[in-house]
């Protein structure tokens, strides 16, 4: 059974068990309802209307528990078949690496409880939000549930009969209370995005109206510049001042404006309220005056500078597809489309693909209708395209640790490496100087965002720097992906010198509250680059959004052909290119470690391997939305098979974990619009095979690797089939059959039909052939997951136990040719479309004779 949520002005369909009514406009926190403190007509949230979100922050000590109270008024009529109380919450559950230091107090084991009180006079236990306690919807339950991959849930708890019994009729009202217990180190709290007491049909009872604040008007009374602007500007920007936590109270180097955009815009753009920021000040251990002043300082500073967009919000995640949000002034594209914008299941995606409206009837599209949708000539928007899944909300892009605070001085020394390496390697330098750069330069026409002033020569160096950044991030935590441990032990990498400071300040106290896989060496290097690497998200974001750089992407990139500016790139979008935000994934930030388990990769020490997936898999769909690349097969910030392969990935944790099918077919669904989009921009006319003249055995300059050739075996039909006739050889994608009947064969179909508008009508001459003896990169030619070569010569497939073939392992097991053999033996075993087929195996005919 599914439920209908309505939420910030959309009606957003959640799985859970009914529908939520009473959709309103909505943008984010309303200033001081999470705590008791007159909001109400009895000095509480709720009074004669429930005001939403509730924000139930506090200052995250345990011995000072945040308490929030609605009330729900219910017809006297009604009280008795109330069966359900439902629950829309944002950030119940912990999410973070856990603690290591000493404590000062004990950390929260249970993040949220509630009780449910009724009439006045009442009390009530308190429960306590646990996957025990409560009914979780089936796409977080699935993903991990409380604690899991998604930070926006849905939850119910049956009412018993004592329950009941405490609830009154109007004029009377019933009490709800809702309980943060404590930090785990790093969280203050959570926001109830919606609240409802339901009958066995699902009906929402209640009938107290519901208010979704806006707070434009809170920031409209702080424009005035006051003392205690100044003085709150001056706790913003100051170090030293802050501690790390009040379970650990030990000063961190660390300002406010390190961790967020320097000028705070992140906090006045997503609309966090001023409860908010005292709170969170609070938590870093300033006063609640203090905290008052450093809002004070934000909304005067920033009043002229930040317009008010009511769709930003802390629940609503940035950059969120949804249609519409082209249209609308590039200074709100951050704002995304809202949790109401996220699509429900796989159902509802493949209607959107297809340009079908979403609606509740059963998914029927045909095979003219996928062909239209992943037509290699197309230009798929996945910036309006809305998706199952919910993009990171602002909080998981902040850094947990700020760099200042992980690579501190050592003794004797005034500075840490952070600070005081290479300037050539440096990537806090590199992003001054960037920053120094843009507002230098700006356009003197104060137009936000309009960079055609710039001349060829300034948009390349620009360019370069841009991508600077990202690439002295990465040198500086020790490289790319994979081992993060020099095999040189008198130069340790970036990560290792962090991980081992974070490590010297192991408590075994602490560490014994949570598996001992969260505290390895391994574990350590992890938090490091985590910090490092959400620090140049944010510092990313900050850029982009002050200096306008969301939009035209041609005005930035591109290449300069003597006195002329060759701009490329689409209407709105990133500019940065390798890393972006796909690094902040598990899959790109995680230590690999041999443990008793067998060698952990890709996925976090301290969160089951599904989690880490997840979360990769929300990063790289972020990074398609913001910046998917440019014309060819791998220009720009997306790493495709990545993308592609944590998204099956994720299916298979899903089927291991006996998840509904209907929950892998969401994600299943959405790797047909990764290959589309691939296929789209890959679709160019760059030739298969011309080497570089001045180095002409480096397969890395050979322009193929940017052709539809570097694709062959990457967008192969093969890809979805089945590679044997056993058990555990059928496909996952036979999955998608559980959306709609047929569902599957039609997707083979489509995907012969692009890889045939490749190929079909290539010559064998237009290839290279690969070279068993040529290296790419530290690889045989062969073997390369970068291969774009057809091999010289047809080599059998192997054969199982019964005399049947099949398709052996991965990319390094298997030519070409074998992978697009077995395709057309699979293909016809699914019954795929014999012309399809046909033309298909015409060219592998032609290819090796």
């Amino acid at each position: 059974m599914r439920i209908k949520l309505c939420l910030l002005a959309v009606c957003a369909t959640f799985p859970l068990f009914g529908s939520l009514s009473g959709c309103k406009s909505s943008s984010s926190d309303d200033p001081g309802t999470s705590q008791p403190d007159g909001n109400g007509d009895d000095g509480t949230n709720g009074g004669t209307q429930v005001r939403l979100p509730i924000e139930v922050l506090g200052t995250g000590s345990p011995d000072e528990p945040a308490i929030a109270i609605t009330r729900l008024g219910v017809e006297a009529a009604d009280v008795g078949s109330a069966e359900r109380l439902v629950v829309l919450c944002h950030r119940c559950g912990h999410y973070d690496s856990p603690e290591f230091e000493a404590l000062a107090k004990p950390l929260a084991k249970v993040k949220a409880s509630l009780r449910i009180v009724g009439g006045d006079g009442n009390d009530a236990p308190w429960i306590d939000v646990t996957d025990a306690n409560v009914q979780l919807d089936d796409v977080s339950r699935a993903h991990g549930g409380i604690n899991g991959g998604l930070v926006t849930t849905t939850f119910s708890i049956a009412l018993d009969a004592p329950t009941r019994a405490r609830l009154v009729g109007l004029p009377g009202t019933n009490r709800i209370e809702f309980r943060f217990n404590g930090t785990d180190g790093n969280s203050n709290g959570f926001r109830i995005l919606d609240v409802q007491l339901r009958n066995a049909g699902g009906t929402d009872l209640n009938r107290t109206p519901r208010k979704y604040v806006d707070i434009g008007a809170e920031k409209e009374a702080g424009k005035q510049w006051s003392d205690d602007a100044a003085k709150g500007q001056a706790l913003w920007h100051g170090k030293d001042l802050l501690i790390k936590s009040p379970v650990v109270p030990r000063k961190i180097h660390a300002a406010c404006d390190s961790c967020h955009a320097e000028d705070g815009r992140d906090l006045q753009y997503f609309n966090y309220s001023n409860n908010s920021i005292v709170q969170r000040s609070k938590f870093h251990g300033l006063s609640t005056e203090q905290g008052k002043q450093i809002a004070a300082y934000l909304r005067a500073s920033l009043h002229d500078k930040v317009p008010h967009v009511p769709a930003a919000a802390p629940e609503n995640p940035p950059y969120q597809p949804g249609p519409g949000l082209d249209a609308k002034p590039v200074l709100e594209w951050a704002a995304g489309a809202g949790l109401a914008a996220v699509l429900p299941d796989g159902k509802a995606f493949m209607k959107t693909f297809v340009g079908q409206p979403v609606d509740d009837k059963p998914l029927s599209v045909t095979q003219a209708e996928l062909d239209r949708a992943m037509d290699p000539k197309g230009k798929l928007n996945t910036r309006e395209m809305p998706v199952p899944l919910q993009f990171p909300d602002w909080n998981a892009w902040l850094p947990n640790v700020h760099p200042l605070d992980i690579w501190t001085p050592d003794q004797g020394q005034s500075a840490g490496l952070f600070e005081t390496v290479a300037e050539d390697r440096s990537p806090l330098k590199a992003f001054e100087k960037i920053k120094e750069f843009l507002e230098t330069n700006k356009n003197k026409n104060g137009v936000y965002g309009d960079w055609r002033h710039l001349t060829p020569e300034q948009r390349e160096r620009i360019q370069q720097w841009f991508y600077d950044f990202g690439a002295r991030t990465i040198g500086f935590g020790g490289g790319g992906r994979g081992d993060r441990q020099s095999s040189d032990p008198s130069k340790p990498y970036g990560g290792e010198i962090g991980g081992a400071k974070f490590e010297a300040l192991l408590s075994k106290e602490t560490a014994a509250l949570a598996p001992a896989a969260a505290f390895s060496k391994q574990a350590f290097i992890e938090r490091a680059l985590v910090g490092l690497f959400h620090w140049m998200g944010v510092k990313q974001w900050q850029l982009a959004h002050t200096y306008g750089l969301e939009g035209d992407q041609s005005q930035f990139h591109g290449r300069r052909e003597g006195g002329t500016w060759i701009g490329e790139g689409d209407k709105r979008g990133w500019i940065f290119t390798w890393p972006s935000v796909f690094y902040l994934a598990p899959h790109m930030l995680y230590a690999p470690e041999e443990t008793s388990k067998g060698k952990r990769e890709f996925y976090f020490s301290w969160e089951p391997r599904l989690v880490s997936y997840f979360r990769t898999n929300q990063w790289y769909q972020l990074q398609m939305s913001v910046n998917p690349g440019w014309a060819g097969a791998s220009q720009g910030p997306m790493d495709w098979p990545y993308h592609l392969g944590f998204t099956t990935g994720v299916v298979d944790d899903l089927e291991t974990a006996k998840a509904p099918t209907w929950v892998s077919a969401a994600h299943l669904a959405r790797f047909f619009q990764v290959r589309a989009k691939i296929s789209q921009l890959a679709n160019t006319n760059i030739s298969f095979n011309t080497p570089d003249p001045k180095e002409p055995d480096n397969l890395f300059k050979n322009t193929g690797l940017q052709s539809r050739a570097h694709f062959v075996h990457k967008l192969a039909p093969t890809g979805i089939l089945h590679t044997g006739a056993e058990d555990w050889q059928r496909t996952r994608f036979r999955h998608m059959d559980v959306l709609q009947a047929g569902l599957y064969k039609m997707l083979v179909n489509t995907s012969i039909g692009v890889y045939n508008e490749y190929f079909a009508n290539t010559a064998a001459d237009q290839w290279r052939r690969c070279d068993p003896n040529a290296h790419f990169g530290g690889e045989l030619e062969t073997k390369s997951g970068f291969r774009f070569c057809l091999d010289k010569e047809r080599k059998a497939l192997p054969t199982d136990k019964n005399g049947k073939p099949y398709l052996a392992g991965g990319w390094v097991d298997w030519t070409i040719e074998q992978y697009v053999a077995w395709g057309i033996l699979a293909a016809k075993q699914v019954g795929a479309d014999p012309q399809r087929i046909a033309t298909w195996s015409d060219w592998h005919d032609r290819m090796w004779p």
